[in-house]
Protein backbone atom coordinates (compact mmCIF):
# COMPACT_ATOMS: atom_id res chain seq x y z
CA UNK A 1 0.00 0.00 0.00
CA UNK A 2 1.52 3.54 -0.85
CA UNK A 3 1.49 6.58 1.88
CA UNK A 4 -0.18 8.56 -0.34
CA UNK A 5 -4.08 8.21 -0.01
CA UNK A 6 -4.70 9.38 -3.75
CA UNK A 7 -2.30 6.69 -5.03
CA UNK A 8 -4.14 3.91 -2.94
CA UNK A 9 -7.58 4.86 -4.63
CA UNK A 10 -5.78 5.24 -8.16
CA UNK A 11 -4.36 1.61 -7.95
CA UNK A 12 -7.72 0.04 -6.95
CA UNK A 13 -8.94 -1.40 -10.28
CA UNK A 14 -12.17 -3.31 -10.64
CA UNK A 15 -13.60 -3.97 -14.20
CA UNK A 16 -17.53 -4.86 -15.50
CA UNK A 17 -17.73 -8.67 -16.05
CA UNK A 18 -18.06 -8.34 -19.74
CA UNK A 19 -14.55 -5.97 -19.79
CA UNK A 20 -15.92 -2.73 -18.67
CA UNK A 21 -13.45 0.08 -17.31
CA UNK A 22 -16.16 0.16 -14.24
CA UNK A 23 -17.31 -2.38 -12.34
CA UNK A 24 -21.04 -3.93 -13.47
CA UNK A 25 -23.53 -2.64 -11.05
CA UNK A 26 -25.34 -5.81 -8.36
CA UNK A 27 -29.26 -5.23 -8.57
CA UNK A 28 -29.89 -7.59 -6.49
CA UNK A 29 -31.12 -8.02 -3.04
CA UNK A 30 -30.52 -11.65 -2.57
CA UNK A 31 -27.81 -14.00 -3.63
CA UNK A 32 -28.09 -17.35 -4.67
CA UNK A 33 -25.78 -20.75 -3.54
CA UNK A 34 -25.14 -23.59 -4.99
CA UNK A 35 -24.31 -25.47 -2.02
CA UNK A 36 -25.81 -25.42 1.17
CA UNK A 37 -22.52 -25.17 3.26
CA UNK A 38 -21.12 -22.26 1.42
CA UNK A 39 -24.55 -20.60 2.60
CA UNK A 40 -23.51 -21.57 5.89
CA UNK A 41 -19.89 -20.27 6.09
CA UNK A 42 -20.88 -16.89 4.62
CA UNK A 43 -23.05 -16.40 7.75
CA UNK A 44 -19.87 -16.88 9.69
CA UNK A 45 -17.92 -14.86 7.49
CA UNK A 46 -15.95 -17.32 5.74
CA UNK A 47 -16.28 -17.29 2.66
CA UNK A 48 -15.03 -14.84 0.40
CA UNK A 49 -16.61 -13.47 -2.68
CA UNK A 50 -20.10 -14.28 -1.52
CA UNK A 51 -22.80 -12.49 -0.31
CA UNK A 52 -26.42 -12.85 1.61
CA UNK A 53 -28.44 -9.98 1.23
CA UNK A 54 -27.93 -6.61 0.07
CA UNK A 55 -28.44 -5.51 3.56
CA UNK A 56 -25.33 -7.21 4.75
CA UNK A 57 -23.04 -5.92 1.61
CA UNK A 58 -22.93 -6.15 -2.00
CA UNK A 59 -20.20 -6.41 -5.04
CA UNK A 60 -20.91 -2.66 -5.45
CA UNK A 61 -20.86 -1.82 -1.70
CA UNK A 62 -17.84 -3.77 -1.62
CA UNK A 63 -15.92 -2.30 -3.99
CA UNK A 64 -16.57 1.64 -2.67
CA UNK A 65 -15.80 -0.18 0.87
CA UNK A 66 -12.60 -1.22 -0.20
CA UNK A 67 -11.27 2.17 -2.07
CA UNK A 68 -12.43 4.19 1.18
CA UNK A 69 -10.35 1.50 3.38
CA UNK A 70 -7.45 2.00 0.94
CA UNK A 71 -7.56 6.00 0.94
CA UNK A 72 -7.79 6.20 4.83
CA UNK A 73 -5.23 3.69 5.37
CA UNK A 74 -7.60 1.23 7.60
CA UNK A 75 -8.06 -3.38 7.02
CA UNK A 76 -11.39 -2.48 5.76
CA UNK A 77 -14.65 -0.49 5.65
CA UNK A 78 -18.67 -0.26 5.69
CA UNK A 79 -20.63 2.12 3.10
CA UNK A 80 -24.40 3.40 4.33
CA UNK A 81 -26.67 4.94 2.98
CA UNK A 82 -25.89 8.21 4.46
CA UNK A 83 -23.47 9.71 6.83
CA UNK A 84 -25.85 9.89 9.58
CA UNK A 85 -26.27 6.33 9.36
CA UNK A 86 -22.62 5.52 9.58
CA UNK A 87 -21.70 7.81 12.35
CA UNK A 88 -25.16 6.18 14.62
CA UNK A 89 -24.02 2.84 13.75
CA UNK A 90 -20.74 2.94 15.36
CA UNK A 91 -22.28 5.11 18.52
CA UNK A 92 -24.72 2.12 18.98
CA UNK A 93 -22.02 -0.61 18.13
CA UNK A 94 -19.71 1.18 20.62
CA UNK A 95 -21.90 2.20 23.22
CA UNK A 96 -24.63 0.64 25.57
CA UNK A 97 -26.75 1.80 28.68
CA UNK A 98 -25.10 3.74 31.51
CA UNK A 99 -22.20 4.70 28.59
CA UNK A 100 -20.53 8.18 28.15
CA UNK A 101 -19.45 10.13 25.01
CA UNK A 102 -16.99 13.06 25.19
CA UNK A 103 -17.78 14.78 22.04
CA UNK A 104 -16.96 17.75 20.12
CA UNK A 105 -18.99 20.83 20.99
CA UNK A 106 -18.85 22.12 16.94
CA UNK A 107 -19.72 18.73 15.77
CA UNK A 108 -22.39 18.37 12.87
CA UNK A 109 -25.90 19.58 13.34
CA UNK A 110 -27.85 15.87 13.55
CA UNK A 111 -24.46 14.44 15.19
CA UNK A 112 -25.12 16.62 17.87
CA UNK A 113 -29.22 16.09 17.73
CA UNK A 114 -28.57 12.66 18.12
CA UNK A 115 -25.92 12.76 21.12
CA UNK A 116 -28.28 15.46 22.70
CA UNK A 117 -31.87 14.45 21.98
CA UNK A 118 -32.03 10.83 21.30
CA UNK A 119 -29.10 8.80 22.91
CA UNK A 120 -30.19 10.04 26.26
CA UNK A 121 -33.21 8.11 25.70
CA UNK A 122 -31.34 4.60 25.49
CA UNK A 123 -29.63 6.06 28.53
CA UNK A 124 -26.09 7.03 26.80
CA UNK A 125 -24.57 10.44 28.06
CA UNK A 126 -22.78 12.91 26.14
CA UNK A 127 -20.62 15.38 27.44
CA UNK A 128 -19.64 18.15 25.05
CA UNK A 129 -16.16 20.18 25.37
CA UNK A 130 -14.28 22.57 23.58
CA UNK A 131 -12.55 19.88 21.45
CA UNK A 132 -9.11 21.97 20.73
CA UNK A 133 -8.58 21.93 24.89
CA UNK A 134 -6.78 18.72 26.16
CA UNK A 135 -6.82 19.84 29.31
CA UNK A 136 -11.31 19.86 29.03
CA UNK A 137 -11.35 16.64 27.17
CA UNK A 138 -9.38 14.84 29.69
CA UNK A 139 -11.18 16.22 32.31
CA UNK A 140 -14.76 15.13 30.82
CA UNK A 141 -13.82 11.21 31.17
CA UNK A 142 -15.09 9.38 33.27
CA UNK A 143 -15.01 5.54 34.03
CA UNK A 144 -17.97 4.98 32.18
CA UNK A 145 -16.60 6.85 29.07
CA UNK A 146 -16.53 4.62 26.30
CA UNK A 147 -15.01 7.20 23.41
CA UNK A 148 -13.56 10.15 22.60
CA UNK A 149 -15.84 11.72 19.32
CA UNK A 150 -14.09 14.37 17.20
CA UNK A 151 -14.61 15.96 13.62
CA UNK A 152 -10.93 16.35 12.34
CA UNK A 153 -12.39 19.89 11.18
CA UNK A 154 -15.46 20.33 12.28
CA UNK A 155 -18.70 21.60 10.34
CA UNK A 156 -19.00 24.10 9.94
CA UNK A 157 -17.05 26.32 12.28
CA UNK A 158 -13.84 24.53 11.52
CA UNK A 159 -12.24 23.64 14.80
CA UNK A 160 -8.96 21.64 14.33
CA UNK A 161 -8.57 18.69 16.28
CA UNK A 162 -5.38 17.31 17.69
CA UNK A 163 -5.93 14.01 16.71
CA UNK A 164 -2.05 12.82 17.81
CA UNK A 165 -3.15 14.04 21.15
CA UNK A 166 -6.36 12.92 21.24
CA UNK A 167 -5.52 9.39 20.53
CA UNK A 168 -3.11 9.54 23.73
CA UNK A 169 -5.82 10.36 25.77
CA UNK A 170 -7.58 7.56 24.94
CA UNK A 171 -5.22 5.04 25.11
CA UNK A 172 -4.37 6.26 28.48
CA UNK A 173 -8.16 5.89 29.67
CA UNK A 174 -8.29 2.96 26.91
CA UNK A 175 -11.52 3.67 25.56
CA UNK A 176 -11.67 4.69 21.58
CA UNK A 177 -11.34 7.51 19.28
CA UNK A 178 -13.68 8.16 16.79
CA UNK A 179 -12.62 11.04 13.86
CA UNK A 180 -15.36 12.35 11.88
CA UNK A 181 -12.90 13.23 8.68
CA UNK A 182 -15.81 14.25 6.31
CA UNK A 183 -14.26 17.81 6.01
CA UNK A 184 -10.53 16.76 4.66
CA UNK A 185 -10.28 14.08 2.76
CA UNK A 186 -6.85 13.21 1.75
CA UNK A 187 -5.61 16.11 3.62
CA UNK A 188 -5.87 13.98 6.85
CA UNK A 189 -5.07 10.83 7.71
CA UNK A 190 -6.97 9.79 11.08
CA UNK A 191 -5.52 6.66 11.27
CA UNK A 192 -1.64 7.54 11.01
CA UNK A 193 -2.98 10.25 13.20
CA UNK A 194 -4.00 7.37 15.86
CA UNK A 195 -7.68 7.12 15.34
CA UNK A 196 -9.08 3.58 15.81
CA UNK A 197 -12.33 4.63 13.91
CA UNK A 198 -12.73 7.13 10.83
CA UNK A 199 -16.18 8.09 9.75
CA UNK A 200 -17.01 9.97 6.41
CA UNK A 201 -20.21 11.60 5.27
CA UNK A 202 -19.95 10.93 1.71
CA UNK A 203 -22.61 13.57 0.73
CA UNK A 204 -19.71 16.15 0.99
CA UNK A 205 -16.50 16.09 -0.88
CA UNK A 206 -15.53 12.64 -1.68
CA UNK A 207 -18.93 12.55 -3.91
CA UNK A 208 -18.73 15.83 -4.83
CA UNK A 209 -21.45 16.54 -7.08
CA UNK A 210 -24.62 17.21 -4.71
CA UNK A 211 -26.51 14.32 -6.10
CA UNK A 212 -26.51 11.59 -3.60
CA UNK A 213 -25.89 11.19 0.01
CA UNK A 214 -23.81 8.45 1.86
CA UNK A 215 -21.49 7.38 4.73
CA UNK A 216 -18.76 5.04 5.50
CA UNK A 217 -17.00 3.66 8.67
CA UNK A 218 -13.14 2.74 8.43
CA UNK A 219 -11.47 0.79 10.64
CA UNK A 220 -10.06 -2.79 11.58
CA UNK A 221 -11.88 -5.78 10.00
CA UNK A 222 -12.75 -7.12 13.67
CA UNK A 223 -14.82 -3.57 14.28
CA UNK A 224 -16.59 -3.58 10.57
CA UNK A 225 -17.18 -7.42 11.18
CA UNK A 226 -18.90 -6.75 14.39
CA UNK A 227 -21.03 -3.80 12.93
CA UNK A 228 -22.07 -6.50 10.34
CA UNK A 229 -22.85 -9.34 12.24
CA UNK A 230 -26.34 -10.87 11.72
CA UNK A 231 -27.08 -11.04 15.09
CA UNK A 232 -25.94 -7.82 16.70
CA UNK A 233 -24.24 -5.07 14.39
CA UNK A 234 -26.13 -1.94 14.40
CA UNK A 235 -25.37 -2.33 10.40
CA UNK A 236 -26.92 -4.96 9.94
CA UNK A 237 -29.85 -4.38 12.34
CA UNK A 238 -30.71 -0.99 12.08
CA UNK A 239 -30.33 -1.48 7.88
CA UNK A 240 -28.01 1.90 7.04
CA UNK A 241 -27.90 0.59 3.80
CA UNK A 242 -26.60 1.96 0.70
CA UNK A 243 -27.96 0.87 -2.31
CA UNK A 244 -26.00 -0.38 -5.06
CA UNK A 245 -26.11 2.24 -8.02
CA UNK A 246 -24.94 5.37 -5.65
CA UNK A 247 -22.18 3.28 -4.74
CA UNK A 248 -21.46 2.77 -8.25
CA UNK A 249 -21.67 6.55 -8.41
CA UNK A 250 -20.08 7.63 -5.62
CA UNK A 251 -17.03 5.14 -6.88
CA UNK A 252 -16.67 6.94 -10.27
CA UNK A 253 -16.66 10.23 -8.39
CA UNK A 254 -14.13 9.30 -5.97
CA UNK A 255 -11.67 8.93 -9.02
CA UNK A 256 -11.39 12.93 -9.53
CA UNK A 257 -11.35 13.15 -5.52
CA UNK A 258 -7.68 14.24 -5.56
CA UNK A 259 -8.25 16.49 -8.08
CA UNK A 260 -10.71 18.40 -6.64
CA UNK A 261 -9.17 18.23 -2.70
CA UNK A 262 -6.46 20.30 -4.70
CA UNK A 263 -8.25 22.91 -6.00
CA UNK A 264 -10.31 23.33 -2.76
CA UNK A 265 -6.81 23.73 -0.89
CA UNK A 266 -5.96 26.44 -3.03
CA UNK A 267 -8.79 28.44 -3.30
CA UNK A 268 -8.95 27.80 0.29
CA UNK A 269 -5.10 29.20 0.48
CA UNK A 270 -6.01 31.90 -2.14
CA UNK A 271 -9.28 33.37 0.29
CA UNK A 272 -6.99 33.10 3.11
CA UNK A 273 -3.68 34.99 1.88
CA UNK A 274 -6.03 37.43 0.61
CA UNK A 275 -8.34 38.18 3.40
CA UNK A 276 -4.87 38.37 5.59
CA UNK A 277 -3.32 41.54 2.97
CA UNK A 278 -7.03 43.55 3.42
CA UNK A 279 -6.78 43.02 7.20
CA UNK A 280 -3.24 44.42 6.97
CA UNK A 281 -4.20 47.11 5.12
CA UNK A 282 -7.23 47.99 6.83
CA UNK A 283 -5.15 48.04 9.78
CA UNK A 284 -2.10 50.25 8.48
CA UNK A 285 -4.60 52.75 7.39
CA UNK A 286 -6.37 52.83 11.05
CA UNK A 287 -2.83 53.40 12.12
CA UNK A 288 -2.42 56.29 9.66
CA UNK A 289 -5.55 58.42 10.45
CA UNK A 290 -4.70 61.29 12.71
Amino acid sequence: MSNKPANNIQDLQYFGEFGGVNPSISDSATYTFLHAKTMLDTFEGHAEGCYLYSRHTSPSNLYLSEALAAMEFTETANVAGSGMGAITSVFLQVCGAGDHIVAGRTIYGGTYAFLKNFAPKLNISTSFVDITSLEKVEEAITLNTKMIYCESISNPLLEIANITELSKIAKKHNIILVVDNTFSPLIISAQKLGADITIHSLTKFINGTNDTVGGVVCGTREFIDSLRNVNNGAAMLLGPVMDSFRAASILKNLRTLHIRMKKHSENALYLAENFEKKWFKSCISRLKKP
